[in-house]
């Protein structure tokens, strides 16, 4: 597939690199001589400097034959106008754009063939406030992935010895059935493991389910998660605080802290039943007199990585009883999750699964990417096509590659998950684990 994005910032370089290691043409613009130079030396593909939402440029990049262009620089302006023009000048298909400013989604026909012809808008903001708003409903959780259907879940626990008596897969396993659920995986000291009889959890594992979103409350209280989260703090008033205040408010106490006094001012304008707060979160004075001990969640979401990660080391070691913060370095993220704070949300990673949604080919449903983009949570549908691979067959006698974790399959809206002798039928939506490396050889199974 040949491919254009504009922008090589930290989600279009990562994007870049992910996609030509698959095998996909790519061609990657960029204002920054530097940056395309960094990306250029790590893999093989074509870079041009230049404004990506020039006619001339696209021209350049091939955009009378690419499949697709991928928007995703600075500017929401550029990327909009990009996606027009490769599809006004060059007929390009397929159009995603990353849209920072919120107001742009607040107008449903901005975005038709007619007006400004983008297929899909990603907004890293509006995916991170989502997101985090789902760990905080569901206390225990360290990830929250949906798939096609809303209902159908992934959900990540860690397990802790000192909430938890048991300590074998057998006894999870069997207590997660009466919920039509089943642990898939777990994750020790950063590797993935099948699931084996007999296995032995240990302290600091993460435990990947798939499950019903209405279940989630009950599997994470066989964990010794019984208490309902109530009282939220916020660390920044940013596009992605002030949304997901605007989200909880009206099922949580939330208190919002903003050292910028022109914002914070502006924040106790438009948002009601929140308290805004002008001071630095990272103050211990200021979060002991807000009651920090009290908070069941504190969340750090400011733009400034060392700021996040002072203040929500601070609330966890005042009281809080959950931290969860925003981290933009992996080396920082790798670092932090063993230590004081309990979540770290990646809005890259988050953008990039996204991303990945759309950039699959037309039988993957939902793409998700985890363990710092070293493996993906894929939903894939069987098609009935001619010379179908999969048809008829059982996982089995399908070529999948070799460390694939085959989850379940979604039939009906039900999950299956003794899936050995299974038949594959059409319209079922298999969910797997995939190694990085192996995605392509998936996507050309299902496609």
């Amino acid at each position: 597939m040949k491919i254009i994005i504009v922008g090589a910032g930290q989600v279009g370089s990562s994007l870049s690199i992910n996609l030509v290691k698959e095998g996909n043409d790519v061609t990657l613009i960029d204002k920054s001589a530097d940056l395309l130079e960094n990306i250029a030396e790590k893999v093989d593909l074509q870079t041009i400097n230049g404004n990506g939402a020039h006619p001339r440029i696209l021209e350049a990049a091939g955009a009378n034959k690419a499949d697709m262009i991928v928007a995703v620089s600075k500017s929401d302006e550029t990327n909009m106008i990009a996606c027009q023009v490769a599809y006004t000048v060059f007929g390009v298909e397929k159009k995603i754009a990353r849209i920072r400013d919120l107001e742009y989604l607040n107008y449903e026909n901005l975005f038709a063939d007619e007006s400004t012809p983008i297929d899909f808008t990603i907004s890293p903001d509006l995916i991170a406030s989502s997101y985090i708003k789902k760990l905080i409903k569901y206390q225990g959780t360290k990830q929250v992935f949906n798939f096609s259907s809303e209902a159908d879940c992934f959900i990540n626990i860690t397990f802790r010895e000192d909430n938890n008596s048991e300590n074998t897969i057998q006894y999870y396993q069997q207590a997660c059935e009466k919920f039509n659920s089943k642990i898939c995986a777990f994750i020790r000291n950063d590797k993935l493991y099948s699931i084996e009889a007999g296995d032995i959890i240990e302290s600091g594992d993460e435990l990947l389910f798939l499950c019903k979103e209405e279940n989630i409350e009950d599997i994470t209280k066989l964990f010794g998660h019984n208490k309902n989260n109530k009282r939220v703090m916020i660390a920044g008033g940013g596009n992605i605080g002030k949304h997901l205040s605007e989200n909880i408010r009206e099922n949580y106490q939330v208190k919002v802290i903003e050292s910028n006094e022109e914002r914070a001012e502006y924040l106790s304008e438009v948002i009601d039943n929140v308290t805004i707060i002008n001071a630095d979160s990272s103050n211990e004075d200021i979060l002991l007199e807000e009651n920090i001990e009290h908070m069941d969640v504190f969340c750090a979401l400011t733009n400034d990585d060392e700021a996040n990660i002072l203040s929500a080391m601070l609330a966890k070691k005042l009281g809080s009883n959950t931290v969860i913060s925003i981290i933009n370095k992996i080396s920082y993220s790798d670092l932090l999750e063993k230590q004081e704070i309990d979540i770290t949300v990646s809005p890259e990673d988050l953008t990039m699964g996204a991303l990945l949604t759309h950039v699959r080919k037309g039988s993957v449903l939902k793409a998700h990417s985890l363990m710092r983009g070293n493996l993906e949570l894929l939903e894939l549908e069987v098609r009935d096509k001619e010379n179908s691979k999969t048809i008829g067959k059982n996982i089995e006698q399908i070529n999948v590659p070799e460390n694939t974790i085959m989850c379940c399959i979604i039939r009906n809206d039900n999950f299956v998950f003794d899936i050995t002798n299974i038949l594959l039928e059409k319209n079922d939506r298999l969910v797997c684990l995939v190694n990085k490396k192996d995605v392509k050889q998936i996507e050309e199974l299902f496609e």
